[in-house]
Formats: structure tokens, C-alpha cells, sequence
């Protein structure tokens, strides 16, 4: 008797289970019953008992149910939020309660479900170089890099400073072989899924170019060719105003230009990602004077949200302070962390 009592309990137990269960119906007819975690990428998270948690086709999915409400968004912008019921092969039904009336979603209008809240991302990177003996320097750099990214816009910051002291030729004394700050932002407006407005302003300085400021604003239109947790590129044309303040005022100079640039982050497999960043000033004013400034490197993870960072800074400047050099090559090495 104690043993059918059980039974009973242990089948009530996994018939309640079930009931709570999400379920996804295929194109096939076939079913899988667990829990909706998220839809990003044309890719469906859901969480099976039975198999864990996997990515199934948007595509192969004819209609689906939650137990909960879930966060559903629309290609036109609009978001849903309530429990799913099984709808015809291509649609999914929202169940209403008395203040909203039920709504037939076609799933080929959903893009997201349940996507990550919106908060900030970012990346805090530092190295230094301490040398004693032959060679006597002290150097640092610090680099910070912050976005948030909603379904209607992104803001970007970043700032950065890197600095450096060799001894004196008499070994008595030391100097500055190296000082160099920046810091810029720039707002993004999604006009749609792909094309987007901008606005940015970024403000560098750098010491042994004899650059007092060099401040840059200007607006314009982006293209995001692709994004996803893999792979994040885009391309941007625009027109800014460049103002370079040099020690040497005869050097000085304010011009209009274009702006073209490209954002590439692309992971090649997990822990290794490469990344390459192109800003490019031709001006509108005189044709020799062009500035172009680049961030090319790899970031490789190390332990939790700690990562490894390698990259090279190259920036051409056509026409720089009096006796400097259009070229300026740095090596970075650093450890970072990221959020």
C-alpha cells in the first residue's frame, strides 16, 4: 500500500513539473519541453531536462507556450510582455488578462525574446614597464573603454592616458620620453536595424608631438554590417571639424574634413578576440593634410573576467608640429578586465 502511495506521489510530482513546463512545437511536429531562455540571432535558448541548455532554429519553431511571462520583441520596435500560448504553425498567441486583449504574434516578426536588460559593457585595460639598472624608465598606460547598446541607440565612451620617464644621459636625472592622453564619446541613433546617426567629439593631447589638444566633433551616418556575440563590425562617413593646437602656434591650424571610420570585433573562438578600429580625417580644405589613426590587436582571455591584451596604435599625421614626425607607432601589452 505504502508503495502505491508513493508511485501516486511521484507521478503527481512529474505531471505537475510538466504543466509548469515552456514547450516548443517544430515545423516537423516534434516537441521539447523545458524552459525559454532567450532569442537572439535567429537562435532560440531554451533549457531541456533532458538535453540542457541548447540553441535551437527560430526558423524550425511552428509555435511555442511559457508558464511565465515572457519579453517579446517586435521587428517594428514594439515589446510584448505576458505569458505565450500555442498558436498555428507560425505564430504564438500572448494570453491577455482583463486590462489586454490577447494578440496573434507571427514569429517571423519576433526578433528578440527575453533579451539582456540594458546596462553598460565595458573593458578597464593597464600595463607598466619598470626598468633598474642599464636602463632606467618608468612607464604606464591605462585605457578605458564603456558602451550601452538598447534597441534605439548606443553610447560609447573611452578614455586612455599613457606615460613614460628614461634617465637623463648623466643617469643623475630623468625626462619624459612619452605622455599621452585622450578621451571621446559618440551617441549612436538606430534610424533602423542596420542604418544609424551619430554624433561624437574626442579631445587628445600628446606631449613630445608637441600637441597641445587636438579636439575633433563632427556628425554623420553608420552602417552596422553585422551584430552578434561573434562578430560586431561597422562603417561610418560623416564630416567633423578638426582643431589641432600645437606648443608651436605657426604649426596650429582648424580645418573641415570627412570622417570615414570602421569597428571591427570579431571573436575567432572563444577567449581570442581581434579587433580593429580605423578612424580617417581627409580634409575638405587642403588635400595634404590627412590624419588617420588606428587600433589593431588581440584580446585573449586569462581567468574570469580577467583578459590579455596586445595591440598597435599607428597614427599618420600629414602635417604635424615643426620638426616632428607624421608617423607614430606604440606597442601595447596589457591586463584588462572586462564587464
Amino acid at each position: 500500500m505504502i508503495h502505491h502511495v508513493f508511485a501516486l506521489f511521484a507521478a503527481v510530482l512529474l505531471l505537475a513539473a510538466t504543466a509548469r513546463a515552456d514547450e516548443v512545437q517544430f515545423t516537423n511536429g516534434d516537441r521539447l519541453t523545458g524552459k525559454i531562455v532567450t532569442l537572439k540571432d535567429g537562435k532560440l535558448g531554451f533549457d531541456s531536462k533532458i538535453a540542457g541548455t541548447i540553441a535551437l532554429n527560430w526558423a524550425d519553431v511552428a509555435t511555442l507556450s511559457s508558464d511565465e511571462p515572457v519579453t517579446v520583441v517586435l521587428d517594428s520596435g514594439d515589446v510584448l510582455v505576458d505569458k505565450l500560448v500555442a498558436g498555428e504553425p507560425g505564430t504564438v498567441k500572448t494570453a491577455g488578462d482583463d486590462k489586454v486583449s490577447p494578440q496573434t504574434v507571427q514569429l517571423a516578426n519576433a526578433v528578440k525574446v527575453n533579451p539582456e536588460p540594458v546596462r553598460w559593457h565595458g573593458t578597464l585595460l593597464a600595463g607598466a614597464d619598470i626598468s633598474r639598472g642599464n636602463t632606467v624608465k618608468t612607464a604606464g598606460t591605462f585605457n578605458a573603454d564603456l558602451v550601452r547598446r538598447s534597441e534605439a541607440d548606443r553610447i560609447t565612451f573611452g578614455a586612455g592616458y599613457t606615460g613614460e620617464r628614461s634617465a637623463d644621459d648623466d643617469g643623475v636625472g630623468t625626462h619624459t620620453t612619452q605622455r599621452k592622453m585622450f578621451g571621446a564619446a559618440q551617441y549612436d541613433y538606430f534610424l533602423s536595424k542596420k542604418w544609424y546617426a551619430y554624433g561624437n567629439a574626442r579631445g587628445e593631447k600628446d606631449a613630445i608631438a608637441d600637441l597641445d589638444l587636438r579636439f575633433t566633433a563632427g556628425l554623420g551616418a553608420g552602417y552596422q554590417w553585422v551584430e552578434t556575440d561573434t562578430l560586431k563590425w561597422s562603417t561610418e562617413a560623416g564630416v567633423s571639424w578638426v582643431s589641432e593646437n600645437y606648443s608651436n602656434d605657426t604649426s596650429s591650424k582648424d580645418y573641415a574634413a570627412v570622417r570615414l571610420a570602421s569597428n571591427l570585433d570579431w571573436v575567432l573562438y572563444p577567449g581570442l578576440t581581434f579587433f580593429q578600429y580605423t578612424r580617417w580625417y581627409p580634409s575638405l580644405e587642403a588635400i595634404n593634410d590627412q590624419l588617420v589613426d588606428t587600433a589593431t590587436g588581440l584580446r585573449y582571455k586569462l581567468f574570469g573576467n580577467f583578459y590579455g591584451e596586445s595591440k598597435v596604435l599607428w597614427v599618420w599625421d600629414t602635417t604635424p608640429a615643426n620638426g616632428k614626425k607624421q608617423v607614430d607607432l606604440e606597442y601595447i601589452l596589457g591586463i584588462g578586465y572586462g564587464f
